[in-house]
């Protein structure tokens, strides 16, 4: 699930934002400064990492992912009323 960054291209407003996208299908290159409401561009950021960890309980061992921005991750879902399963 893609967290694409955007700068707005108004002068007086140059604010950059992250939007969350459901899938990497919908992305768009140009989007509402949700800031203004004039017209934002996508812009390149810093590629997301990944790290993994073994989680051992005794009798398996398993790799798992670990998600750094997870909390802003979840921000952005409920700001747009995405069910997480809760």
């Amino acid at each position: 699930m893609p967290r694409i960054e955007y700068s707005c291209t108004n002068k007086k407003c140059k604010k950059s934002f992250k939007k969350f996208f459901s899938k990497a299908s919908s992305i768009v290159e140009k989007t509402e400064c949700k800031f203004c409401k004039e017209e934002a561009k996508r812009i390149l950021s810093a590629p997301s990492t990944k790290s993994t960890m073994i989680v051992d309980n005794g009798v398996q061992g398993r790799q798992t992912e670990i998600m750094h921005d997870i909390v802003e991750m979840n921000q952005d879902r409920d700001k747009k009323g995405y069910n997480r399963g809760d």
